[in-house]
């Protein structure tokens, strides 16, 4: 979206996404204008085409790959229409990319670009090159993705801070303490992606034994766990489900450290910069999903025979052991938190 915004300065960008999405992008002006869509709702795709006959499209891009997807973009005129090659999609989009799987899924999505940018495909393929997309050293630390691809709006929250007070207030959180929490993240969509509750658990209560606030987060569907999580660790706040998504990344922006799984959170924390400790269970930095920012360390057992034992992750564990997630304890987890508090200030 960035650089589709320094492509096409005078374009108005329009997002189609999926319902609950919109307000993030729209908040954070990265798109001008926002078309929501339910899942399985056909009148939810109709109502978008709808809205979009009337106007002069300029350029459609689809990261998405899906037939249903591609059905809905031919609905749409369009000057130009860009998409990854399938063996099947060449009557729908005019112009197709070939889907680079050795790369992280960021540049992979920002390949689509790269017909409009000299630049953008020389950097692309020199990162490419580099095979430094997945390093990381013996501590733990992962490589940093390139400045030219960084998907951080970092500067921007910083913007925006005077919305914090009268949300802060609502929370019952003060910004001192913001300033010192480190956020902790227990949920995945994947049960097999979760790492233990015992392990958040024991990890806040050695932070708060510290004195360093603890908030435990999470989005609609993970009360319950965050609830009991929150309830184990002495004086933490739970603000699960209580936030926005943006309103959550911009409060992560002030805070010291994120503490979650192969999930959702360590991609929020990427666009706010929050250093981050992110534990893989079932999956690897391998299939592309890596956190895209720096100051990020890994928490992974390497030496077992059964991962990746899927793309992402289960709902329960193939061999029913869950050995991935249940052999990384705590102290392996708050030996990285502390290198990243130790670190100062960013």
């Amino acid at each position: 979206m960035k650089k589709m915004k320094e492509l096409w300065p005078d374009q108005k960008l329009v997002l189609v996404c999926r319902q609950g999405l919109g307000d993030f992008f729209l908040r954070t002006r990265l798109v001008d204008e926002v078309f929501e869509i339910k899942k399985g709702q056909r009148d939810s795709y109709q109502r978008v085409v709808e809205a979009l006959k009337t106007s002069s499209v300029h350029t459609l891009v689809s990261p998405h790959e899906s037939l249903r997807t591609a059905f809905f973009s031919r609905k749409i005129k369009a000057r130009q229409k860009i998409s990854f090659a399938k063996a099947w999609n060449r009557f729908f989009y005019g112009l197709r990319v070939a889907k680079n799987y050795e790369l992280p899924d960021a540049l992979r999505q920002l390949s689509l670009l790269q017909s409009f940018d000299v630049k953008l495909q020389y950097q692309i393929e020199a990162y490419a090159s580099s095979r430094q997309a997945y390093r990381v050293d013996k501590t733990g630390l992962l490589s940093a993705p390139p400045e030219w691809a960084s998907m951080s709006l970092r500067e921007f929250y910083e913007t925006e801070k005077e919305r914090l007070a009268p949300l802060l207030t609502s929370l019952g959180l003060g910004f001192e303490n913001l300033k010192k929490a480190v956020a902790l993240f227990p949920g995945s969509v994947w049960a097999t992606k979760r790492w233990t509750e015992t392990g958040y658990i024991q990890t806040g209560r050695k932070l708060a034994q510290q004195g360093i606030p603890v908030l435990v987060m999470g989005g609609p569907g993970e009360e319950d766990l965050c609830e009991r999580v929150a309830q184990a660790i002495p004086q933490a706040l739970n603000l699960c489900a209580k936030t926005s998504i943006f309103e959550s990344a911009l409060l992560l922006s002030q805070m010291v450290a994120v503490v979650g799984n192969d999930s959702a959170s360590m991609h929020l924390a990427a666009t706010s910069g929050t250093p981050s400790v992110v534990i893989f269970g079932p999956t690897i930095l391998q299939f592309g999903f890596r956190p895209w920012q720096d100051k990020v360390y890994v928490v992974e057992k390497s030496d077992l025979s059964c991962r990746p034992c899927g793309k992402h992750g289960h709902k329960a564990c193939p061999l029913r052991t869950h050995a991935c997630m249940k052999r990384l304890v705590p102290e392996e987890v708050l030996q990285k938190v502390q290198s990243l508090l130790h670190a100062g200030p960013r």
